[in-house]
């Protein structure tokens, strides 16, 4: 792919020097989390992870978004205690994969819909070395450009509810979760 002169071409020819570190290859790492050891830990003591740099509490939803009542009746679940069978990707990603939870943030919609339109971007973000099939233990992990840098970002997969309803971001088919678990990573 040719870029033009710009601001895309310098991103793309900065995020492809190896050595670097915030490289692909050379990750930063948001709290000092490494994902792969992380979930070989979980894995071997046969437990979920759960993320306390940003745990499932109010405290990280914030307390502005809802009325104190609300915000106290919230209920945080896992994907698989919400569907049977759940997928991080169904067939493909696609920005017709994304709705729009209870609080209006319409503003992630439109920039996960762009980054689905953007393949080269978006295999940077979304790993795909995890998943609810294979080494399941709870944890998820997403890349994000950040001040020059590529940060690794890992989260639980816990998810905030309100009245059986998503709280934030959700996926449009019912066992596909990489829109909110992508959503909660960037909100950490």
């Amino acid at each position: 792919m040719m870029l033009a002169p710009g601001p895309q071409r310098k991103l793309v020819e900065t995020w492809q020097t190896k050595e670097r570190p915030g490289s692909p290859q050379n990750l930063k790492k948001l709290n000092n989390q490494d994902f792969n050891h992380l979930r070989s830990y979980c894995l071997s003591k046969g437990q979920l992870f759960e993320d306390g740099t940003f745990p499932a509490h109010i405290s990280s939803i914030g307390s502005q978004l809802l009325p104190e009542d609300k915000l106290h009746s919230i209920e945080w679940r896992r994907p698989i205690e919400i569907q049977h069978n759940p997928r991080l990707i169904v067939d493909d990603v696609s920005r017709f994969d994304i709705a729009q939870g209870h609080i209006g943030d319409c503003w992630v919609l439109a920039a996960l819909g762009s980054l689905t339109l953007q393949k080269h971007f978006l295999d940077n973000v979304l790993p795909n070395d995890q998943g609810f099939q294979h080494n399941y233990a709870g944890i998820f992990h997403f890349r994000f450009w950040h001040f020059g840098d590529w940060v690794d970002v890992v989260i639980d997969d816990k998810l905030p509810f309100h009245n059986g309803n998503y709280l934030f971001v959700h996926p449009q088919m019912r066992n596909e979760f990489w829109p909110s678990l992508l959503e909660k990573a960037y909100a950490k």
